[in-house]
């Protein structure tokens, strides 16, 4: 039979035990990630996501609002790469990037000012608490593709990390952009 030996007490284990039988230290903490002494690791496992998301508040917008006026407020902040669709409690419903709007709406869509925001944006996206670490959103990011994740505190938006936020911090060391 497989054993584990406690690295605390030295005691043989049986594999796949929580914790050991003899000084009842955990194990579960040993699947944790823990950060190495690598300065890089160290800051993706300990930064919080509220450091890297912009100076500039998101673009927040209701349902009803129209593509076309979607459009003008992505074109007067052309650092944004997607607006947050937010109800009248600013709890956040949804989602729309440039990249929607390029796929879902260009050349198909004739008349953008009358269609509104919520027949086109991504409902309930995926969020980040803005104290979460930026491993959390690197993950969410690859795991689901994304290349924005709104950043919410108490559930409100406060902003959104984005690809762009992530790669300027890993190449200039410099946290929360000024776009």
């Amino acid at each position: 039979m497989a054993k584990i030996k406690c690295p605390y007490c030295g005691h043989e284990n049986i594999l796949g035990s929580d914790a050991c039988e003899k000084c009842l230290h955990s194990f579960t903490q040993k699947d944790i990630p823990q950060p190495t002494k690598e300065k890089l690791q160290k800051k993706i496992m300990t930064e919080r996501v509220a450091d890297f998301i912009s100076k500039v508040p998101p673009i927040l917008v209701s349902p009803e609002t129209s593509l076309q006026e979607v459009i003008d407020k992505m074109h007067a902040f052309p650092m944004k790469g997607c607006v947050l669709v937010c109800g009248s409690n600013k709890k956040l419903l949804g989602i729309l990037s440039l990249r929607d709007i390029l796929l879902k709406v260009a050349g198909i869509v004739k008349d953008l000012s009358k269609h509104p925001v919520k027949n086109i944006m991504t409902p309930n996206p995926e969020c980040l608490d803005k104290d979460a670490p930026l491993a959390y959103a690197l993950h969410k990011m690859s795991i689901g593709k994304f290349r924005h994740v709104p950043v919410l505190d108490n559930g409100i938006p406060i902003g959104v990390v984005s690809t762009r936020d992530i790669i300027e911090y890993l190449y200039t060391g410099s946290k929360n952009p000024s776009k």
